[in-house]
Formats: structure tokens, C-alpha cells, sequence
């Protein structure tokens, strides 16, 4: 009969993806075992040591403490489908929220992007993309968790008369849930020709939020360079961020239109 081939614990541990110092503490927690050369009292592993040795890793990647696997490994075949099943449910509960985490990020990522193309290309025509604009409720612990939960939801009004003073507010809440103090005016900033805004421009607002200071002065100052007669800024937010290369302020930057 051919001799079956024993592995060493540096390439037990190779094939397993894990340290060999994982399988020195499972071996003294009772949940492997290796054979030792008589010779100098090295680990050898069979292939059935391997696939014992497997299934710990599976269970650690789902998240099964080491202190409870000894109890998996003595459970009879219909508990232990029990308890992959109940395992199962939590594995479906942590993708859909990894799932909700990966479409929070990739909108993080879109508001990040859509800053630096406002940094970038500075004040241009554009219709704004709020379309109503709430008083914020401070009472209001549903405005609160929505501001958690989608923090672009939280708005700002600035005025032309008052332009280092701002007003908070809520975007894009039902017209049931209150008072309006922005409305709705995209078709009032469209030309019919060309269906160009000629009445509002995009650009990117700054605020310290330490400090209230605001670049919304010089912005009103460009909108008159634009020929736009503004009355107000109103704007959403977007992130908060450090200049690049600099120790100064950390900014609150907000997508923002100057309106005539």
C-alpha cells in the first residue's frame, strides 16, 4: 500500500488560507488534530486533517466564534442544519446591509464627484435640481434621522440682502408634511428656446461651520458679472472636506444655485 501523503503545518496552513498559528490554537482548543513525525515532533497533516481543518474555516468565515465550534462539531445532522439555517438568516440580514452601505457609498461618491466638477468649472447656468424647500422642524425627530440617513437632504437659503447669514432647511419633503419656503421653479428658469436656464447658476457653496463664514458674497458678486439681478442662494448639501494641502478650515460644501 502506498504511504498517504502528510503535509507540513506551513503548507497545511497555505491550502487552509490561514496562519499557521490558527491551526496551532485550534489544535489546542480541541478542534484539529496532526499527527507527529517521531522523528522531531513536527505537525503532519492527512487530507482528512485538511478537510476537518476546512470546515473550522468555513465556520469562522461565518462568523461562528472558536469558544462555540466545539459544540457545532457534536451536533447531530438535523441540529447543525438548524443552526446553518439560523446562520444563513444572519449571513441574508448582513448582505442587505452591506447592500444599503454600498448604495449609500457610491451616492457619497457621486456627491464628492459632483463637488469637484463644481470646483472645478465654477459658476455656470443651470436649473436647480431642489425642488421645494421645508423649514427645518428642530422638534422634528423624522427630520433628524432623515438628515442621518440622507444627509443631502439637509438645505440652506441665503439671501442677497443678508449674504453672510443663512437660513436651514429641508429638501424635497411632501408638501403635506408643512410649509413651503422655497417653491417650485424650474419651468421659471427655462427659456423656451433652447430650454436653457437663464435665471439661476450652479455653483459650489462654502460654509465654516465653526465660524458661519460663507463664500455666498463673492458668489452673489459673480452672478452680477453673469448679468443675474440674484435675490438668493439655496443650496444642498454635499460633504464636508478640508482645502487640499492646506491646515485651514474644514468646509461644509453644498450644491448650490444663485437665483434671480
Amino acid at each position: 500500500m502506498e504511504y498517504p501523503k502528510r503535509y507540513d503545518i506551513k503548507d497545511a496552513a497555505r491550502y487552509l488560507g490561514v496562519a499557521p498559528s490558527a491551526l496551532r490554537y485550534w489544535e489546542r482548543e480541541g478542534l484539529v488534530t496532526a499527527e507527529r513525525n517521531g522523528a522531531n515532533d513536527y505537525r503532519r497533516y492527512s487530507v482528512h486533517d485538511l478537510i476537518d481543518a476546512g470546515e473550522i474555516v468555513f465556520y469562522r468565515k461565518l462568523g461562528v466564534p472558536v469558544k462555540e465550534l466545539q459544540g457545532y462539531r457534536s451536533l447531530s445532522l438535523e441540529t447543525l442544519d438548524e443552526a446553518l439555517a439560523d446562520t444563513q438568516s444572519d449571513i441574508e440580514r448582513r448582505i442587505a446591509e452591506l447592500e444599503a452601505v454600498g448604495a449609500r457609498l457610491a451616492r457619497q461618491r457621486n456627491l464628492n464627484a459632483c463637488a469637484k466638477r463644481l470646483a472645478r468649472g465654477g459658476m455656470r447656468p443651470g436649473i436647480p435640481a431642489i425642488k421645494r424647500l421645508s423649514p427645518l422642524d428642530y422638534d422634528s425627530e423624522r427630520q433628524w434621522q432623515l438628515f442621518v440617513d440622507e444627509p443631502w437632504r439637509y438645505g440652506i437659503i441665503v439671501e442677497a440682502a443678508r449674504p453672510d447669514v443663512y437660513r436651514e432647511a429641508v429638501v424635497d419633503l411632501p408638501a403635506s408634511e408643512g410649509e413651503t419656503i422655497w417653491p417650485e421653479s424650474a419651468e421659471a428658469n427655462r427659456r423656451e428656446k433652447g430650454g436653457r436656464a437663464t435665471r439661476s447658476l450652479e455653483c459650489l457653496l462654502r460654509i465654516d461651520p465653526d465660524t458661519d463664514e460663507t463664500n455666498a458674497p463673492a458668489l452673489f458678486a459673480e452672478a452680477v458679472r453673469y448679468g443675474l439681478r440674484a435675490r438668493l442662494i439655496i443650496g444642498s448639501y454635499l460633504l464636508a472636506a478640508a482645502d487640499d494641502g492646506t491646515d485651514g478650515p474644514r468646509w461644509d460644501y453644498y450644491r448650490a444655485w444663485v437665483i434671480a
